[in-house]
């Protein structure tokens, strides 16, 4: 949707693949001009038809228990079509040669690039979106991470992974063939729970857990990233990107956009 909004404002005509058209998210954005088909990543010919006629692609794989033959389909797909420009939105933690081996989304990238399709790949840091819900928990328990506390942590918001991908479709030129990690803002953790008492108006620490008990604190599928996060971690130019593209949302501001802002636990 953030991507859409984007092109949409770029007066792009835009298909969308649902499962369900006739779901209420379809249908909203059916309101919005979207012309919207069935389809699923693990259905070739639905694929297939729903790339039939476009100039452009954008996929997520997300986090399906088929997401890398998903991804391969989708791959095959475009190319039976003759896509003119493919665009994946995978994650910073799948980098090839530095992320996480093996994991799904590094095994699609991989099979792009190999492809010989006219790729970009967008790769993420954690979502701002991931602290949704977190007041709470924020305000009683403060920070709590397995890293020092001069490490430094990543975000970005999916209205910015939306404006990197409408970019790299309008810009073509200077997108194809390219494969980068995305960021907006940057700290360290220190900072992280400085942002928070900025914001909230309030007193959050920092706390270090000795890894073995943090990472106890996830879901078992989830631990291998978060000791992936401890011992290697991000790596993006976020100086960059924000000298380039300047109104990248700050954590900051995000925070204050989504009712942070002097927030307190409601009374009894």
């Amino acid at each position: 949707t953030a991507l859409v909004d984007q092109l949409l404002v770029r007066g792009y005509a835009v298909r969308g693949m649902t499962r369900k058209p006739n779901g209420k998210k379809a249908l909203a954005l059916a309101e919005r001009g979207v012309e919207m088909v069935q389809g699923d990543y693990g259905d070739p010919e639905s694929l297939q038809a729903a790339l039939s006629g476009v100039d452009g692609a954008f996929f997520y794989s997300g986090f399906s228990r088929n997401e890398l033959q998903e991804g391969l389909n989708v791959i095959e797909a475009a190319r039976a079509a003759d896509v003119a420009h493919l665009v994946y939105s995978s994650g910073a933690a799948a980098e090839p040669g530095a992320g996480m081996a093996g994991t799904a989304k590094m095994q699609v990238e991989q099979a792009l690039v190999a492809s010989q399709l006219p790729y970009t790949v967008l790769r993420p840091v954690a979502f701002m979106e991931n602290f949704r819900g977190q007041q709470a928990r924020t305000y009683a328990e403060g920070v709590i991470d397995s890293r020092a506390p001069d490490r430094k942590v990543f975000f970005i918001a999916v209205e910015d992974i939306g404006f990197f991908a409408a970019e790299a479709i309008a810009n073509p030129s200077d997108w194809m063939g390219r494969a980068v990690n995305i960021s907006a803002d940057e700290m360290t953790l220190a900072e992280l729970a400085e942002t928070f008492s900025d914001v909230m108006d309030a007193d959050i620490a920092y706390t270090r857990m000795p890894l073995e008990a943090y990472l106890d604190r996830f879901p078992k599928p989830m631990r291998p990233l978060f000791r992936w996060y401890d011992e290697v971690g991000y790596s993006v130019d976020t100086a960059r990107w924000r000298a380039t593209y300047p109104a990248l949302m700050t954590l900051q501001q995000y925070l204050r956009a989504t009712g942070w802002e002097g927030w307190r636990p409601p009374a009894d």
